[in-house]
């Protein structure tokens, strides 16, 4: 499955996988079954892992509208990891553009970083 998520209400955290190859339907049905999930609250701070992403076939208006989206759920806070590829990270940026303000979303290059800042956040 190129796009899955979980959802941890103890840790007030959805943490959600990309892999493989991924495109925009694969985005766009992934963000529609987390929304429908019981346990998905929006406000919850978010850890998005592409670091096994290895094609991203995902457009710029999709990345648009699924920003859009999170933030109409209540998006706060997320950590974005990015895989070693430009593409990724671009596309990245583009959600962190579209979603900041009102979220706060930073785009990181390595696991630590990202999971290290979203504690600050969380703690904060």
């Amino acid at each position: 499955m190129p796009v899955s998520y979980h959802i941890s209400p103890p840790l007030a955290c959805i943490i959600v996988k990309l892999e493989g190859r991924v495109t925009d339907d694969d985005l766009l049905e992934g963000q529609q079954w987390m929304f429908l999930d019981p346990l998905f609250t929006g406000h919850y701070s978010r850890l998005v892992d592409a670091t096994e992403v290895t094609a991203f076939a995902v457009s710029a208006e999709t990345v648009r509208t699924v920003a859009i989206a999170a933030v109409k759920r209540g998006l706060r806070k997320a950590a974005l990891i990015s895989n070693d590829t430009d593409l990724v990270y671009g596309l990245m940026r583009m959600y962190q553009a579209y979603t900041s303000p009102p979220a706060e979303v930073a785009v990181f290059r390595n696991m630590e970083d990202g999971l290290q800042w979203l504690a600050r956040s969380i703690d904060s």
